[in-house]
């Protein structure tokens, strides 16, 4: 297995698998064959009614995923798995066979490394949008606090290590226009993108919304209770039974952190913020993508 360690240029490294020159976490306790998997990964079958939630890191993925479970099981009850069971790029071809359709999966990977067949298939999308700097403090803490990126990084370094893409799942920028790309060219694909900063302030809004793209007929008091029951501290507190703790440094998983709008400005100098304006008005001058970073 090529394990590797991305190096920033200042000696700190993060852990990740490379798999032909794309980077991913280890999983090491998934699967012991990861690289043969991921390879085999384009050429699974996708269902014609399978719903992907597919998302950059720290965009708002698992709190995606547990909202689109809910509203395709048409109840408020959380989902009794954890979203690593339905990751396309963290299970084995077995297991993602043996997920009860209809399937809520949910991947970081860009659409040229999934399933070959899923435009052909007209499987739903749902794809999630974060501002960056959120996406990056949120990903330098997760980083920080997993056992398996073997992480012990200061911030300092961090920003400018996002900026060059020098973490697993590569470049927020080439991700993020890749994917625009994808809806550009097929823009009669079921393809719906969220924000992350509308979920937090309209969540009633936005999951009716998300409802009628599914081609769900949920009522309101349903849609209600499913607000409720994923509001971001209520899921922190009641967290996740089958997370596994020993995966983290302090023992205590914490797959939701603040879950804010605009918490990056706790974390970035002046200087860092500029830097990082800079190179996203030099990167992403003809995306017609809008972010909220407050």
């Amino acid at each position: 297995m090529p394990i590797t360690c991305i190096e920033d240029g200042t000696g700190e490294t993060i852990r990740v698998l490379n798999v032909d020159g794309f980077n991913t976490p280890t999983f090491d306790e998934v699967m012991k064959n990861q690289e043969d998997v991921f390879r085999s990964i384009t050429d699974w079958l996708i269902k014609p009614d399978d719903v992907f939630i597919c998302a950059y890191p720290k965009a708002g993925t698992h709190w995606l995923w547990e909202v689109t479970s809910m509203l395709v099981n048409q109840s408020a009850d959380r989902v009794k798995l954890i979203k690593e069971t339905s990751m396309l790029e963290g299970v084995t071809k077995e297991m993602f066979d043996n997920v009860v359709s209809p399937r809520v999966l949910n991947t970081h990977l860009p659409l040229r490394l999934m399933p070959k067949n899923f435009l052909k298939q007209n499987a739903k999308i749902v794809f999630v949008q974060r501002n960056p700097k959120d996406i990056c403090v949120s990903f330098y803490n997760h980083h920080k606090k997993i056992c398996e990126y073997a992480y012990d990084g200061k911030w300092e370094n961090y920003v400018e290590r996002f900026l060059k893409g020098l973490v697993d799942y590569g470049s927020w920028f080439e991700y993020t226009l890749e994917w625009e790309k994808v809806f550009n060219d097929n823009p009669d694909y079921p393809f719906y993108i969220m924000s992350y900063e509308d979920m937090k302030t309209d969540s009633m809004g936005e999951i009716t919304k998300l409802s009628k793209f599914l081609g769900l007929k949920t009522d309101d008091k349903l849609i209600e209770e499913i607000a409720d029951k994923c509001e971001f501290s209520k899921m922190k507190k009641e967290k996740d039974p089958l997370e596994d703790a020993a995966g983290w440094k302090d023992g205590q998983p914490g797959m939701y952190r603040k879950g804010q709008i605009g918490d990056w400005k706790n974390w970035f100098t002046v200087a860092q913020s500029e830097r990082f304006d800079s190179i996203f008005e030099e990167k992403m001058k003809n995306s017609k993508f809008t972010y909220r970073y407050s």
